[in-house]
């Protein structure tokens, strides 16, 4: 009887997403490995169980960390238009400015991390407390794992890759490319105006169109100063 009372108790807890329902879930497991099933919520465990808990608080910790130490959940393309108190609450948000207009910056306690490749710098633009841009900088080292994710998640973008006139140290193709969603536009650059940094500007169709333009105003593979 304990036996099926502990099989129902654990598919319950595997459609259950949050920290607490991941504790009940590895704790579940672990514990029915020591006995046929015991819970430290409703029952006495036996000897060893204090331990499971422990176990099983960390590794659901963790993973709940893990999961929300990527700032593209909380601040990707899609979030654009979101307001403000929808999206401070999922975000850590250092901020300045009024309502009319914020401009924020992620400061978690964890290094940054978007769409898995590790940053420097995330920006985001509130207007009307409305997500209208966010200007994500990361060391140039990570322009091409980030390519891989964008083209992989948006398709091929439209490449305005230029030569860049560098002097002395030679000539050098930087990269530019334009990706359009129904939700944003992005526009990710190898050499953002230093030799040492990438970053990736997506926003409102509104608020890219400077950048676009800009971007749009060369032919591909033109030389130009970075």
């Amino acid at each position: 009887m304990n036996r099926e009372q502990g099989t129902g108790n654990r598919e319950q807890g595997t459609g259950k997403r949050t920290v607490d329902g991941g504790i009940r879930l590895l704790f579940t497991v672990y514990c029915s490995r020591i006995t046929n099933y015991c819970s430290p919520f409703t029952d006495h465990c036996p000897k060893g169980a204090g331990r499971a808990l422990l176990v099983a608080t960390l590794l659901a910790s963790a993973s709940g960390l893990a999961r929300g130490a990527d700032v593209r959940e909380s601040l990707g393309p899609a979030r654009i238009g979101a307001g403000f108190d929808e999206v401070s609450q999922i975000a850590a948000l250092t901020c300045s400015g009024e309502a009319a207009r914020r401009v924020c910056t992620v400061s978690p306690p964890e290094p940054i991390v978007f769409a898995g490749v590790p940053a420097v710098r995330i920006e985001a633009v509130f207007e009307d407390s409305r997500l209208e841009l966010v200007k994500v900088t990361f060391g140039v080292k990570q322009y091409a794992n980030l390519f891989r994710v964008l083209t992989a998640r948006h398709g091929e973008g439209e490449d305005h890759s230029f030569v860049a006139i560098a002097g002395m140290s030679g000539d050098f193709v930087a990269g530019v490319y334009v990706w359009h969603t129904a939700a944003a536009s992005l526009v990710l650059e190898q050499y953002a105006g230093k030799i040492d940094r990438s970053v990736l500007t997506y926003g409102s169709e509104s608020s890219m169109a400077g950048l676009v333009r800009k971007v749009n105003a060369y032919p591909r593979g033109a030389r130009r100063d970075l």
